[in-house]
């Protein structure tokens, strides 16, 4: 193998903790040395640092991929690493390796004096790679036995972000007295026939606030909070329920089984198919009072059903991290034919006027004279008159040629064959299939849009002053 000019390194280590970084600049210093010993330049490192290569890790690594990339363009044609276990611990993946060594032929060395060059040096390197494989498993073995004997004896996990009722920083093993006082006061509220939504307004004018983003509280937070096994003691491991926490904790296990019925008891099946978007303009919305997202949903009136676009109070929907206002109810209909009109005058004015056919290319003769050119060729070398070496030459070249002329054909016909189909008529197609085609486009057309209440006892059609359009590219609103 020549002699690498493009030489990558590739550090890594498993943990640091303090960041400090120390262990992979050590590594790198030894592979310079070797580098300089061997008359190799370097010409890019490759840090991992913190990161895992084991089996057991998830964390992917994106400089080990931008190494190997870079092998496979020619940006290096040699890597050097401290040992092979800082490369990788799974087999697999040191397979791999090999196997690209061996397509693209670039060198590799390890401080530890590792060799593939020849068939026995790559096998040492595979048991080698085998045995840190064996390592980070038995070592995933005795965690995992650890945790578990930690779980039987009731000690939880202590990692994960801040449960409510429980003290930031105390590894879940002190409570706060307040939040557990609202705790309690909900789990009453919740077996006495009130809603998530009632225990949400509770801890709202109570000053309480969320763990994470220090927001409101919702239904679905409030849910979050009587749904989670600390709340209620319960140690797991693995999904499993092993026992009970020796710790203190908001609710009594019994507490905790009694919310889960109440909450079950409230489920709805989901629709089938839902999660998809059913309506062009949901995001596009937002309540001019407060600045919120606007929800729109099906309803039903008198026995009349419609679609209702409205400010949701039980949610936070705004950049300030409170609930809506919950001013605006509004049907979804006369708004959305009033946004209809804007889009469509928008693609009207976008729309080509002459659209230029895509050009032909007719290329049956070229085909068919390359087709017999082959056959003639086949022939010739079965009836023993040219020898195999020339005959599988060039059969090749005539391939390769007949091969060009077809994919012209291909693209040739395609390009004739396809409709060319402009935003306007995407834009008309109303099926379900084509909401989020149809979403794309307002969002070439539209910002956002501001709704006003119409306020009581006003007539039909709304003025149009109660719906605001901020086109896009144009921060100022225009009605």
């Amino acid at each position: 193998m020549p002699k690498p000019k493009r030489v990558g390194i590739y550090v890594r280590i498993s943990r640091d903790r303090k960041g400090q970084e120390l262990g992979i600049q050590r590594q790198e210093k030894a592979c310079r040395e070797l580098c300089e010993r061997r008359g190799w330049t370097v010409v890019k490192v490759y840090p991992e640092n913190d990161v895992s290569a084991s089996i057991t890790s998830k964390k992917r690594r994106p400089q080990y991929a931008e190494m190997m990339r870079d092998v496979r363009e020619g940006t290096i044609d040699g890597i050097v690493v401290y040992s092979i276990d800082r490369l990788t611990r799974r087999i697999a993946e040191l397979t791999n390796f090999l196997e690209a060594q061996k397509e693209h032929s670039f060198e590799f060395a390890t401080t530890e004096g590792e060799d593939t060059s020849s068939a026995s040096g790559r096998m040492i390197l595979t048991i080698k790679g085998a045995v840190a494989q064996q390592e980070t498993e038995r070592m995933s073995e005795r965690v995992n036995a650890s945790l578990l004997q930690r779980r039987e004896k009731g000690q939880p996990h202590a990692g994960g972000p801040r449960v409510f009722g429980f003290e930031p920083g105390s590894a879940f093993q002190r409570l706060v007295p307040e939040e557990v006082e609202w705790i309690q006061q909900g789990y009453r509220l919740l077996l006495n026939g009130k809603t998530p939504g009632d225990v949400a307004r509770l801890w709202n004018a109570a000053g309480a606030r969320t763990t994470g983003t220090g927001t409101e509280w919702t239904i679905q937070k409030v849910k979050r909070v009587y749904r989670s096994e600390r709340v209620g003691g319960i140690v797991t491991y693995k999904g499993s329920d092993i026992g009970d926490s020796e710790h203190p904790h908001p609710l009594t296990r019994e507490q905790w089984e009694n919310v889960q019925s109440v909450l079950d008891a409230r489920m709805t099946p989901v629709a089938q198919g839902s999660g998809k978007r059913t309506h062009v303009y949901t995001g596009f919305l937002h309540c001019g009072y407060c600045k919120s997202v606007m929800r729109v949903q099906w309803t039903t009136v008198e026995s009349r059903t419609f679609r209702r676009v409205f400010c949701h109070s039980g949610a936070i929907s705004n950049s300030a991290g409170k609930l809506g206002c919950g001013k605006i109810n509004r049907q979804y209909g006369w708004v959305s034919d009033r946004l209809d009109e804007v889009v469509e005058a928008a693609l009207l004015k976008r729309r080509p006027k002459h659209v230029q056919a895509a050009k032909t290319e007719d290329l049956s003769g070229e085909i068919a004279i390359m087709e017999q050119r082959i056959r003639a060729l086949r022939q010739r070398w079965k009836d023993d008159g040219m020898e195999d070496e020339d005959y599988f030459d060039a059969l090749g070249h005539l391939r390769a040629e007949l091969q060009t002329f077809r994919q012209r054909e291909a693209t040739s016909v395609v390009a004739k064959s396809r409709n060319i189909v402009d935003a306007l008529t995407v834009w008309r197609d109303e099926s379900p299939d084509n909401i989020e085609r149809r979403r794309a486009i307002v969002a070439t057309v539209i910002e956002k849009v501001e709704l006003y209440s119409v306020g009581r006892g006003r007539r039909k059609p709304p003025d149009i002053d109660s719906i605001k359009i901020t086109p896009v590219g144009d921060k100022k609103a225009s009605g």
